[in-house]
């Protein structure tokens, strides 16, 4: 996909309808525009790429969610993941998912946050394809290595009492480049019990459009897994982390 890159510092180019369209989606407001682009300013953003396999009023874009849009930028010659609250959005800020995204940080997972404002979160940009868009013609050590990856930050999730909340889709939630990166933390929790190691588990193994292309490569124990997984959920302790690996041809 070729990407159309807009210098930010152009007011014809700020002002095109694509861009205005993204900057303040679903419904255009001149006070939410004029927000965001200050706020963009304020982050040290000087330009940004359409591009993307989303389409979003005719544009191809990174991502789109319920909270947000997710844009290619560049933060000086940085190039970054920009998170631009959608108007009508469940929240009237995006502080909440920046300070769970700082959690995930500390754990060792997810993209490293560069910046953020009211309205925007800006992070590093993942630059590979969608874990279900891997895995096919993987070959085998290197779906092993993979896989064995995901688990691993799913457990760091676990233990540092981070819940993504979204992980029976990994589909939607992992990136693979040179290794797998665990994206998009607006549904996390710190109030409800970690679920992730057991969600991306079965998301790979068991259940899914995931499981369905990693089957092909790897077979694991179905009742031998789920019995591990049980006794993982009761007790997240290391050892029974690695007893879940056992359990999986990882």
């Amino acid at each position: 996909m070729s990407r159309q890159s807009v210098s930010f510092s152009d007011e014809l180019a700020i002002r095109s309808p694509e861009l205005v369209s993204l900057i303040s989606y679903p419904r255009f407001s001149e006070s939410e525009y004029k927000e965001r682009v200050a706020e963009m300013e304020s982050l040290g953003i000087t330009s940004i790429a359409l591009g993307g396999r989303t389409i979003v009023n005719g544009a191809h874009v990174a991502g789109k969610g319920c909270v947000g849009l997710v844009l290619r930028a560049k933060i000086g010659s940085k190039t970054c993941a920009l998170k631009i609250r959608r108007v009508d959005a469940d929240r009237k800020n995006m502080d909440k998912e920046v300070a769970l995204h700082k959690i995930a940080n500390r754990a060792g997972v997810g993209p490293r946050l560069e910046g953020h404002t009211k309205n925007l979160v800006a992070m590093g940009f993942v630059d590979g394809k969608s874990i279900v868009d891997w895995v096919e013609g993987a070959a085998k050590n290197r779906l092993r290595k993979m896989t064995r990856s995901v688990l691993e930050q799913c457990y760091s999730l676990d233990r540092a009492g981070l819940d993504h909340g979204e992980l029976s889709r990994l589909n939607r939630h992992v990136i693979v480049s040179d290794r797998p990166c665990i994206i998009d933390f607006e549904s996390a929790s710190t109030a409800r019990k970690t679920s992730n190691v057991t969600a991306a588990a079965q998301s790979i193994f068991l259940y899914g459009a995931v499981a369905g292309m990693v089957k092909k490569t790897l077979q694991a124990d179905r009742e031998k897994a789920l019995l591990a997984l049980k006794i993982y959920k009761r007790d997240q302790t290391r050892a029974n982390f690695d007893s879940v690996l056992d359990s999986l041809p990882v």
